[in-house]
């Protein structure tokens, strides 16, 4: 089977516009009620973490914990919305496959 070329460079661009796409996306966790906010991008960078000032005289070990469960928080919103999108390309696009 001969492979399309316009059906993989019609691929990489719509890759390329879903990854464009996802690095303007931001994803914010929490966790404790919101004292602690991490914001990542769809590519999975942070871009930010808000710690309430209240907490920073909490134990070093449970604000560690918190920007865990934060970070996670967003990583996961992050992924989801990334998993949604290429579902949503892929759903789109008529492959030409049969």
């Amino acid at each position: 089977m001969q492979f399309n070329k316009n059906l993989l460079n019609q691929v990489q661009s719509m890759a390329n516009k879903l990854q464009q796409e996802m690095s303007s996306e931001k994803y914010e966790g929490q966790a404790a009620n919101g004292k602690v906010k991490v914001v990542v991008t769809g590519l999975q960078e942070v871009v930010s973490i808000n710690i309430d000032p209240e907490l920073l005289k909490e134990d070093k070990t449970l604000l560690e914990d918190l920007l865990v469960v934060a970070l996670n928080d967003a990583l996961n919103k992050s992924k989801e919305a990334g998993n949604n999108a290429i579902a949503k390309l892929l759903g789109n696009m008529n492959l030409g496959l049969f």
